[in-house]
């Protein structure tokens, strides 16, 4: 993990974000690259417009990178303000700084805020395939991390997709929590967990690790509730289908999730 990306509006949640990001650096002697999109509306002063919403971008930008070599300032930094929107700016950057990952802020609140940055969340996963985290409002990266991995039985063969949470846990003594939430448990068949089981075991060689198996219509509801339950620090979210990650963002993350979990989502693309 040498690159990490921060997307910045200049908000408290943002703030928020750039520290997430900097516990992380600290650990893994990181880069982060601090972003901000500007994008200008359609008037007829558009290029002064333009020019000063630049030059805002990039004062702002020069006052968090101060803040930042005064508390960490063994922490290499580099700013980068940009014409275009947030998805834009995010795509070119994890392209020309071969960015490792993502830590953008999410919001608690309500309203069209909230919404709203629930939205450019859901907009980023489906556009990046690097790993992201969501970091809602207020929370603090701390050791002994307890880490819940989403999976649906059919995305523990590829190895590397987990190289994020693997190291994360390595660099903050972390466990894992292997949740899998169906209908019906009777349903699962002993041989395919017996199967799942080896695999997870192979998975996460090295690391305390449990199975676990909720049984609800609801997903959003029985992962929230195990979140609560069991003090969890980092969900993991990951799946071949890019339409489940979508379903998965609009209707839990940006609807519940973002909206009213204090844990940060990790999200991986198989």
């Amino acid at each position: 993990m040498k690159k990490i990306l921060v997307p910045t509006d200049f908000s408290k949640t943002a703030d928020n974000a750039i520290q997430y990001a900097l516990a992380l650096a600290e650990k893994f002697s990181a880069e982060i690259i601090v972003v901000n999109a500007y994008v200008p509306t359609g008037t007829s002063v558009m290029i002064d417009l333009t020019d000063l919403l630049k030059l805002e971008s990039e004062r702002d930008l020069r006052i968090i990178k101060g803040k930042i070599k005064k508390t960490n300032p063994n922490i290499k930094l580099t700013t980068f303000a940009f014409e275009g929107d947030l998805t834009h700016a995010i795509k070119s950057c994890v392209k020309e700084e071969a960015i490792d990952i993502i830590v953008m802020g999410t919001t608690g609140g309500s309203g069209m805020k909230a919404k709203f940055m629930g939205s450019n969340t859901a907009s980023v996963i489906q556009k990046v395939s690097v790993p992201l985290i969501a970091v809602p409002d207020g929370f603090v990266l701390n050791d002994n991390l307890k880490i819940a991995v989403s999976t649906d039985l059919h995305n523990l063969k590829n190895s590397k997709v987990f190289d994020s949470p693997k190291k994360i846990a390595k660099a903050y003594s972390g466990v894992f929590y292997i949740v899998n939430v169906t209908e019906d448990l009777g349903e699962i068949d002993p041989v395919d967990f017996i199967d799942h089981a080896a695999d997870v075991d192979d998975l996460f060689t090295g690391f305390e690790h449990t199975f676990k198996f909720l049984e609800g219509e609801d997903y959003e509801r029985e992962i929230l509730e195990f979140i609560t339950i069991h003090n969890i620090d980092l969900l993991v979210v990951v799946s071949r289908k890019r339409n489940f990650v979508n379903r998965l963002f609009h209707k839990s993350i940006s609807k519940q999730l973002t909206m009213h979990s204090t844990v940060p989502i990790l999200v991986l693309t198989d």
